[in-house]
């Protein structure tokens, strides 16, 4: 079953990307799966794509849970590193716990493509949070991919979040039994042909699941 994530919310004119607004309408428009980028500033989580400006008013992660069980969550953070990651990891599961999500539906994707401190950063998620943790490396560049492929054997991790034109029944074979999460799709013939490859949860700007569903 294909699971479309809302990109930074579903984002319209009258609301911004990573936004309650954008979160909201997403849920309206029946996604039940969202994607967002998060910081860490100052020892708070805060919602935004690029870097934060000093006072600038933003949601913390814990506004963007008020769906609670009802959504999926692929959680993309900007700035983690091996310096900050259990204490980032810290506030994370409080928040969740908080929301009373549980573990299974979240997906947590430190933006890091050095795959020594993706390693690093691996260690601290399964401390905090157990061994069960949905950890996603991520790849956005086709000479990543060797490197890529030994850090997912190595280290048992079984999701991967990547730059969609990296994808094609070749790569995909060399990424068996790994769960891709699949960025960004704004077109429905490729989704598709993703799709039949086997390719489950697709990030999208575009796609509701009401487009989704129609045969043309």
């Amino acid at each position: 079953m294909v699971r479309l994530f809302a990109h930074r919310g579903f984002c319209q004119e009258n609301n911004s990307q990573n936004s309650i607004a954008s979160l909201k309408a997403a849920y309206e428009k029946d996604f039940r799966a969202i994607e967002f980028d998060i910081w860490f500033i100052e020892g708070e989580l805060l919602l935004k794509h690029g870097e934060p400006k000093k006072q600038e008013a933003l949601p913390f992660f814990c506004d963007y849970l008020k769906f609670g069980n009802e959504l999926n969550y692929w959680l993309d953070f900007k700035n983690l590193n091996e310096a900050n990651a259990a204490e980032v990891f810290e506030l994370v599961k409080r928040d969740l716990q908080k929301a009373h999500i549980d573990l299974d539906k979240v997906y947590l994707a430190p933006f890091v493509t050095d795959y020594q401190i993706a390693k690093k950063v691996l260690e601290k998620a399964r401390e905090v949070f157990g061994k069960r943790v949905q950890f996603v490396a991520v790849c956005e560049k086709r000479e990543n991919l060797e490197n890529l492929k030994i850090f997912l054997e190595k280290n048992s991790v079984k999701h991967l979040s990547i730059f969609h034109q990296l994808l094609d029944k070749n790569s995909l074979k060399n990424l068996a039994n790994i769960e891709i999460l699949a960025w960004t799709l704004n077109e429905k013939n490729r989704l598709l042909e993703l799709a039949a490859l086997g390719v489950k949860n697709f990030a999208t700007d575009k796609i509701t699941p009401e487009i989704y569903a129609r045969k043309t």
